[in-house]
Parts: C-alpha cells; sequence; structure tokens
C-alpha cells in the first residue's frame, strides 16, 4: 500500500516541473557482468536531455527531480523493459544537460543518474 502512495505521489512533484524540462533522447539494452559469478544481467539505460539541469545557469537540481526519475523508471522504463524480447534486469535513467556521447567522458556537461533493479512491484532504487 505503501507503494502505490508513492507512486502517486510522484506526478504532483512532477506537476512542479516546468513543462517539457526533459526529452527522451534515446534507450539501449547492455549485457554487463552479473553480481553472481559466470552471470549477466542486461541493463535498459534510458537517456533524456535536460538542459535545465545545467550546472552553469540551469534551475533544477538533483532533489528537484529525483522523485521524477523514479516516476521515469516505474513509467517508460518498465514498459521499454516488459517489451523487450529478453528480461532486463537494471534500467539505468539518465538525465543530461546536452547529448554526451554514452561511455565517454564530457567534463562540461552536468549528468544525474539513477540504477534501479526491476522488481515485481516495479523499480526499486539501487
Amino acid at each position: 500500500m505503501i507503494l502505490g502512495l508513492l507512486f502517486f505521489a510522484s506526478p504532483a512533484c512532477a506537476a512542479e516541473l516546468p513543462e517539457d524540462w526533459a526529452a527522451f533522447h534515446d534507450a539501449v539494452v547492455e549485457v554487463h557482468v552479473g553480481r553472481t559469478e559466470g552471470a549477466e544481467e542486461r541493463w535498459l539505460v534510458m537517456r533524456y536531455l535536460a538542459p535545465q539541469i545545467a550546472r552553469d545557469g540551469g534551475s533544477l537540481g538533483y532533489e528537484d527531480v529525483a522523485e521524477e526519475m523514479d516516476a521515469l523508471c516505474n513509467g517508460e522504463g518498465l514498459s521499454t523493459a516488459l517489451a523487450h524480447e529478453s528480461p532486463v534486469d537494471q534500467i539505468v535513467i539518465t538525465l543530461m544537460d546536452r547529448v554526451v556521447e554514452r561511455g565517454q567522458p564530457d567534463p562540461e556537461a552536468t549528468q544525474f543518474i539513477a540504477s534501479y533493479d526491476v522488481t515485481e512491484a516495479g523499480c526499486e532504487w539501487r
């Protein structure tokens, strides 16, 4: 029951964010070494462009968008994971103030990254 209350609380927090504060950029499923020896995990990495998180001139900090990142995982993240042909073990939500090539450093960029385990109850922050 508490999970339901938290899930329903997220849209109220999202309403305080500026309209169109983030736009979907891309998604990819990656295979990584699992937590146990010899195991593999599939990670769904979903990236969003959110210029307002920029450290210079941005108006949104991590605390402003953290609950919305949870909502992105429980919404678009879970639906995308469930549609994938192979089970997804983890969902990674990334917000970036500019497009950054995945895996490449960009010291000028601001990125917020949250990782979640996929459970029967939904996304569980890792």
